[in-house]
């Protein structure tokens, strides 16, 4: 038996010996998981106090990963720099060169996106940058202030401000991430929005100042209005979507009348919708049939009663560039016009519309391509 056991312990002692080396080779470099685990909210914010150079704007993500900054510019070029520093990463990185006026930073709700918003003029432009990759997006919102974001982080609203020969218009616009460009929630001569807050529940708080300086704090949700599921600024393919493809179709003709663009005009069973020719998108859509009903659930033959009960608690009826009040005319989100035409005799007034009278006609369109402007 004894000729057996120095093999055997030899063997046991060099198995030892084995395993201690390689659970030596498998393990972080000494230090390194210190190092990381140094590199806490508080630690970064200590050493971001620390810095020689000047840093502003901190702002940390939702999340408390990640911080993203402004440090002042060393170089010859007037430029800052933005960078983002994330816990348990021993340095920061750099986002982008950036003008010494930057007027704030902003985090997505999820953490995934941040904000750069520069001064532009007398307004604000924002770079998209996302946090895990530093990709921009291509659009880039031009604004009074700075955007604010939706709950899901998927879009922003912002307002905006414009002079077109002459005369002021104001926007309030929503971005969606990815988008090519941004869409209307409210346009109005002469009205200036600022926008707020994007709630939890939806609503997207603004301030409405009229021409005359009044202020009014109101809310609203990122609706669009359709008629038979419809929606202004929908493309061919998404009405073919809703409606089907059993249409008839007018080609344009050479004079575009009050359309931005020449048109070409589908005539469905329950409804007349004109496209643009270049854009191939929705500009006006109308309908005289029972079954096609606006996104509130009115349609034709319902009272002007359950019209103005449905609308006047959410919309305004505006004023006419020609100075008559636009009576069952709306103004709804997508900076559009709905227009409800009633069994009025002759001449009758519209100021004379009765409760008792009914919808002939349902039309959604532009204030501009029904030769107004509010």
């Amino acid at each position: 038996m004894k000729q057996f056991r120095k093999p055997v312990q030899y063997l046991a002692i060099m198995a030892f010996i084995m395993l201690f080396f390689l659970s030596i080779g498998c393990s972080s470099t000494p230090g390194q998981d210190n190092k990381q685990s140094q590199y806490t909210k508080d630690k970064i914010m200590e050493a971001l106090s620390a810095s020689k150079e000047e840093v502003f704007h901190i702002t940390w993500s939702p999340d408390e990963k990640s911080v993203v900054y402004i440090q002042k510019g060393s170089g010859n070029d007037g430029l800052d720099e933005a960078y983002i520093w994330r816990v348990g990463e021993e340095q920061p990185r750099s986002v982008k060169k950036v003008s010494p006026t930057v007027r704030g930073l902003s985090w997505s709700p999820d953490s995934s996106y941040f904000l750069i918003s520069e001064k532009l003029g007398e307004g604000t432009e924002s770079a998209i940058i996302n946090a895990a990759t530093l990709q921009q997006e291509t659009y880039k919102p031009q604004s009074i202030s700075i955007p604010v974001w939706s709950p899901d982080s998927k879009a922003l609203a912002y307002d905006r401000q414009e002079n077109i020969y002459g005369q002021s218009w104001g926007y309030l616009e929503i971005y969606t991430l990815g988008a090519q460009e941004s869409e209307y929630l409210w346009r109005a001569k002469d009205y200036i929005y600022k926008v707020e807050s994007w709630e939890e529940d939806g609503d997207i708080v603004y301030t409405e100042i009229d021409p005359q300086g009044k202020e009014t704090r109101k809310a609203t949700q990122n609706i669009r209005p359709s008629i038979a599921g419809v929606c202004l600024g929908d493309s061919r393919e998404q009405v073919k979507g809703v409606l089907g493809t059993n249409y008839k179709e007018t080609p344009p003709s050479e004079e575009p009348g009050h359309f931005p663009e020449k048109v070409y005009r589908w005539d469905y069973d329950t409804c007349t919708i004109y496209i643009g020719a270049e854009s191939g998108n929705v500009l006006y859509i109308s309908t005289e049939h029972p079954n096609a009903e606006t996104n509130l659930g009115i349609k034709v033959g319902d009272t002007a009663e359950k019209v103005f009960a449905t609308y006047r608690s959410k919309y305004i009826e505006p004023e006419s560039i020609h100075g008559d009040k636009l009576y069952g005319v709306f103004k709804v989100e997508g900076a559009a016009a709905l227009f409800f035409d009633f069994d009025l005799k002759g001449f009758e007034s519209r100021e004379n519309i009765k409760p008792e009278h009914k919808v002939t006609r349902i039309t959604l369109t532009y204030p501009e391509i029904m030769d107004d402007s509010f």
